[in-house]
């Protein structure tokens, strides 16, 4: 899916599952190392884009605790 992902130059992966989040975040070092390349895509829970939508603020959505950091991004697209 990392791969897909960069191939689609996409911004970000969204999940619903803690164990579909901990993998893509953590293993995105070792598949790159595989493939010569860096990935750093964002994994983000579909309940913390919500919580940004509905007017939360990013420190209470727990966003900074990911490995891959979102926050650039949410800044770079207006979600933050």
């Amino acid at each position: 899916m990392i791969r897909e992902a960069a191939w689609q130059k996409a911004d970000a992966i969204v999940v619903a599952c803690q164990l579909c989040q901990a993998n893509l975040d953590m293993r995105q070092d070792e598949i790159g190392k595989k493939d010569g390349k860096q990935y750093k895509i964002p994994v983000i829970y579909f309940t913390q884009l919500l919580g940004l939508a509905f007017g939360m603020p990013a420190k209470e959505l727990k966003l900074s605790h990911h490995l891959v950091n979102p926050m650039p991004m949410l800044t770079k697209k207006g979600f933050v």
